[in-house]
């Protein structure tokens, strides 16, 4: 039997629903949900394996609450466990790493006869990442480590982390990365940087909901007014502010570009609508609103200019559930996107201005019978080779290839 210890900030539905109605600063629910699809997925492939979690709930400083002790809970067959904690600056930080060290210890000599044991950690998670480390080292047990982002180039932590804390957290970051007995990357291009010492790695760029196979994306839900999305990270660097210029460029009285997520540019989202009343900011809502929204939307974009060093590393979990809600998707030629993609995305292939509204006039010229036809087969294709379920067996077997478990 495998036992796994998940360690990341990975809350329960119903945990992620309060923070987000009780927090001023919203969680991030591109990384709840690529834990939640990964740790169920794993499950699903194997109902021998038992998936426990201890998490680090990720409260903002500034929330009302300053005593946290979740109890236990068991949701779609994940165990999970979380760190209690102080929410004051430093001590949290200290009880944080002094349980989970306790606690991994605890979990490493509990009485599970025949039991095979990994940690799979969320290494940008830096205290429980490392006090983690120094568990395994210390009591034996192979930890693997999963990165989702490189430090130093992530844009939502550099816009709103004090400059000598980030530079702490991006060195020791960077420091541990090398000390984990294998790793799951984005890219290719990852494992160059986070990998000197050639440990066992696997590729897994993203993942999707299997349950998204029972979703209906029909051209009869569609709004009557061409919508244009863009859900996610409200960063200039991120290509919102060309794609906003080149959309305005764009005539048609039914286009309207919905924009949804949090970020520096949310100051801007009213002087834009001011100036174009076709543009629209959502704010940063639940993450199933947006996703229905998909469904019933013309066109979905990312933007993220290819020319940027993070592009390299990074494969955007927006493009994974743009192509699984059925609706099509235009995204830039990331470096970092496997060439098995490019038949079910829409590219801009000139990433300037102009190009990119050549580019977004010459698609939404086709019919709308067309444009469903291709977000069905970029629906079909990654629900069938990059579902939770398939991503979770493929972890199972490189485990297993490598004599982790």
């Amino acid at each position: 039997m495998t036992n796994i210890l998940y360690i990341s900030s990975l809350c329960s539905p119903q945990v992620l629903d309060y923070l987000f109605n009780s927090s001023s600063t919203k969680p991030l629910q591109s990384i709840q949900k690529f834990h939640r699809m990964f740790t169920e997925g794993i499950k699903l492939s194997d109902d021998t394996v038992i998936v426990e979690t201890l998490s680090s709930v990720p409260v903002p400083a500034n929330h009302k609450k300053w005593l946290w002790r979740i109890p236990m809970e068991k949701f779609n067959n994940i165990h999970y466990r979380y760190i209690p904690f102080i929410n004051i600056p430093l001590l949290k930080d200290v009880i944080i790493f002094f349980y989970s060290f306790f606690r991994i210890v605890i979990w490493r000599f509990s009485n599970q006869k025949n039991t095979n044991k990994i940690i799979v950690c969320d290494v940008l998670k830096l205290g429980i990442s490392v006090s983690a480390n120094l568990a395994c080292r210390l009591t034996g047990i192979k930890i693997l480590a999963i990165v989702t982002d490189l430090p130093g180039l992530m844009v939502v932590n550099s816009t709103n982390t004090k400059p000598l804390k980030l530079k702490i957290y991006n060195e020791i970051t960077s420091k541990i990365l090398s000390n984990f007995d294998g790793y799951v990357l984005l890219t290719e291009e990852m494992n160059e940087i986070v990998n000197p010492r050639r440990k066992p790695y696997m590729i897994m760029e993203g993942l999707v909901n299997i349950d998204l196979k029972l979703s209906d994306n029909s051209l009869e839900n569609k709004q009557s007014e061409r919508i244009l999305i863009y859900a996610g990270g409200l960063f200039e660097k991120y290509g919102i502010k060309k794609l906003i210029d080149s959309f305005r460029l764009i005539g048609g009285e039914d286009l309207r570009l919905h924009i949804y997520g949090s970020g520096e540019m949310v100051k801007d989202m009213a002087a834009y609508m001011e100036i174009d009343s076709r543009i629209a900011y959502k704010g940063n809502v639940p993450n199933q609103i947006v996703v229905d929204k998909l469904q019933t939307a013309t066109l979905l974009i990312n933007p993220r200019p290819s020319n940027e060093e993070l592009s390299k590393y990074s494969f955007p979990s927006k493009n994974m559930e743009y192509m699984a809600s059925g609706t099509p998707l235009i995204t830039t030629l990331l470096p970092g996107m496997p060439q098995d993609y490019f038949p079910f995305v829409y590219l801009f292939n000139d990433e300037s201005l102009n190009g990119m509204r050549k580019t977004l006039e010459f698609i939404l010229s086709k019919t709308k019978e067309e444009l469903h036809e291709f977000g069905s087969k970029s629906k079909e294709y990654v629900l069938n080779y990059k579902n939770n379920v398939i991503q979770g067996q493929r972890l199972l077997k490189f485990l297993n290839l490598h004599n982790f478990i």
